[in-house]
């Protein structure tokens, strides 16, 4: 439950790209960056307070200190910044692409897909932490030759 905690950043990072990226095109890769950085900056924020929040109430419901396992809560963390990353470019660059509206239901299938990957193999996530890194490495990377061409087309 942890690592699901610990990647909820991607619920609002992605969709705060979006919108930052509605409101006017990048004219450089930088300030593109500064806006994707923003919105995972927002979205694994929120993560932390939850996840916080979420540790609070069980040590308070169980009256004593637990906390989670260090090496469970970091293998987390780097999936949920990682995917965090990866959705929020994907966002940006439907939203140059298309439009922001387009980037909102493209989140939205990829939001439900997981949700669905979650409920029937949601078991598995402490186990693949490190193939969902690697693939939102891949796809960030993917995005980023795909935005680059949208802030800089030729």
């Amino acid at each position: 439950m942890i690592t699901a905690y610990a990647c909820l950043g991607v619920l609002f990072a992605a969709p705060a790209a979006a919108k930052s990226f509605s409101k006017g095109r990048p004219q450089t890769m930088r300030e593109a960056g500064l806006r994707i950085a923003k919105a995972v900056g927002y979205g694994e924020g929120l993560a932390l307070l939850m996840l916080v929040a979420g540790v609070v109430t069980v040590n308070i419901d169980h009256r004593r200190a637990m906390f989670p396992e260090l090496d469970v809560l970091g293998e987390g963390a780097l999936l949920g910044l990682a995917a965090s990353i990866a959705l929020a470019l994907f966002a940006g660059w439907i939203t140059l692409r298309f439009s922001a509206s387009a980037a909102r239901m493209g989140m939205r299938a990829i939001f439900i897909g997981l949700l669905v990957l979650f409920v029937f193999r949601g078991e598995r996530l402490p186990e693949i932490w490190l193939r969902g890194v690697e693939l939102a490495v891949a796809l960030s990377a993917l995005m980023v030759i795909l935005l680059r061409r949208e802030v800089h087309p030729k």
